[in-house]
């Protein structure tokens, strides 16, 4: 009888090894539609509009530099002179508010059963300039006219006045469905899509600075000195560096050009802001209950309920390191550098990833391109990515960790019924109950993938459980016997679903669920002689 039994388990233990295949192949299958509304998800992004990535509005001034000639020493040997080349300047904005209103869904981009969770809503930059210390301080960063006696040719800055743009980069404008509305000092701007961009590999709307605050740019010295300018209707579009110094020796420090920017925007998944300028602050407005902050900075204030959330960020450091990023960026020869959005959908991990580009933030050399002839610049941004609270994979997948320990627990169940009882249960009707319980599994995916998870479980574990309850009142042969294996089995299927929606307990009590069943067994089987059973 002592050998039957241990046949009876080994039995057991085998059917549990092939089980815990099958639940691997399931698990396969899980992968794979993962993948599978992943790539969906991924196509409607090409297709539609990417996560957005906004870089705080700034004004680039374009220059024109010419080196100094080098004399030789050599007869018969010409003068080496550098090719002059172009960079921008830039002036960021003594200080922003930056508000975000938005509307986020899961209707507006669907693919059969699968949908992004998109958002529309309002971006309201409100800037602030102070041009005369700006002015001077561009001036001081500027090329100077150099005095050697050993060049023959004098290097020169020349600024092109006429081309200054007012800057406002969105890494997808396919998100700006209408042109933003721009306001400097109360006088409405259109903004344009650059006909020939200033910057290279920057995706931005750009606006075309007003010819009375070019003659501030240019002159802010006197009422007087720009009510000429604006009589005249003529200002010198490429003036020197010098040229411009010397208008700048009484410029009113305190001097502003205010400025402010409605931008509509659209876009999928998350949005992430890039801080620029001195004192910036961003504060957030959704109608999305379960955010979850990404980005280099936390909010410093954040508010969540069930109508949505409020959230604010303000971090000085990030901002002054992207503004020496970027400029650095903007100011090498000839558009050498690249600034990378990280805004997007990391295709290798199948997820959204805002630290894999890590490596690069900062200026660093592009890893394509000739050595020392290329850089790139990653800037550090923060923001919010509209996770979705009925991840329907990640939950099934969690549920999967749990299958083997139910598997156990039921045939664990049927044998304590075959040895205490004396119950005749044949190893094929353990293996239609195991059958029946990876059905479960079967029946959970694609029915969470229609309806909300939890009627999913709820649908798939009354489905299994009344299955293997009807069919156990045959195995037994009575119905006290069926219905403690049917309760028992219920509230498995009970426990396993509150371990899963206490996400940040689920290892603690599934740990004391385990340890509980353990000490249920134990206490049922300590006066049981195992030597003795038959």
């Amino acid at each position: 009888m002592q050998k039957t039994l241990l046949t009876k388990l080994s039995i057991i233990v085998g059917l549990c090894i092939v089980f815990s295949i099958g639940l691997s192949m399931i698990s396969d299958i899980i992968y794979e539609r993962q993948y599978y509304a992943e790539s969906v998800i991924k196509e409607i992004t090409e297709q539609h509009v990417n996560p957005q990535e906004v870089i705080n509005p700034f004004i680039a001034i374009p220059t024109t530099v010419t080196p100094a000639c080098q004399s030789s020493d050599t007869p018969n040997v010409k003068n080496k002179c550098e090719p002059s080349y172009s960079k921008i300047e830039t002036i960021f904005a003594f200080q922003t508010q930056a508000a975000q209103n938005l509307k986020v869904n899961t209707d507006t981009y669907k693919r059969g059963i699968y949908s992004a969770t998109s958002y529309d809503g309002q971006l309201t930059f409100n800037q602030s300039y102070t041009l005369g210390k700006t002015l001077k301080n561009l001036d001081q960063a500027g090329t100077t006219i150099d005095d050697d006696a050993d060049k023959t040719q004098l290097a020169k800055t020349i600024t092109h006045w006429n081309k200054v743009k007012l800057i406002i980069p969105v890494s997808d404008l396919r998100g700006v469905a209408t042109l933003p509305t721009v306001t400097i000092n109360q006088k409405t701007i259109a903004a344009n899509y650059p006909q020939i961009p200033i910057i290279e590999n920057l995706t931005y709307v750009e606006v075309d600075i007003p010819k009375d605050v070019l003659d501030q740019l240019i002159n802010p010295t006197s009422q007087q000195n720009k009510d000429s300018l604006a009589t005249t209707g003529s200002i010198n579009t490429d003036l020197n560096k010098s040229e411009v110094s010397s208008k700048l020796s009484n410029p009113r420090d305190n001097q502003a050009l205010n400025i402010v920017i409605d931008l509509p925007l659209a876009g999928i998944s998350n949005l992430t802001t890039v801080p620029t300028g001195q004192n910036f602050t961003l504060s957030m407005h959704s109608n999305w209950q379960t955010p979850n902050f990404i980005g280099k900075a936390l909010p410093n204030t954040k508010s969540i309920t069930a109508k949505g959330f409020d959230a604010s960020w303000q971090n000085q450091y990030l901002t002054v390191a992207n503004n020496q990023y970027l400029s650095q960026c903007l100011s090498l020869p000839n558009h050498q550098c690249t600034v990378i959005s990280e805004s997007t959908l990391n295709i290798d991990s199948h997820s959204y990833n805002p630290d894999s580009l890590e490596a690069s933030r900062g200026l660093t050399t592009d890893s394509t391109a000739v050595a020392g002839s290329n850089q790139s610049v990653l800037l550090n941004s923060f923001g919010v990515s509209f996770a979705s609270p009925n991840d329907v994979y990640l939950q099934t997948e969690r549920a999967m960790k749990y299958a083997l320990l139910l598997i156990l627990v039921s045939f664990g169940t049927f044998f304590l019924f075959e040895v205490l009882k004396s119950s005749r249960i044949h190893p094929i009707q353990y293996l239609l109950v195991g059958c029946a319980l990876l059905c479960f599994y079967v029946l959970l995916l694609p029915l969470a993938e229609q309806i909300v998870f939890w009627q999913a479980y709820m649908v798939a574990a009354s489905a299994c459980v009344g299955l293997i309850g009807w069919y156990s009142y045959y195995v037994f042969g009575g119905l006290k016997r069926a219905v403690i294996f049917t309760a028992t089995l219920a509230g498995l299927y009970a426990a396993f679903f509150g371990i899963l929606s206490t996400e940040d307990l689920n290892l603690l009590l599934g740990a004391i669920f385990c340890f509980v069943i353990l000490a249920c067994v134990m206490v049922m089987t300590r006066k049981l002689d195992w030597y003795k059973v038959t």
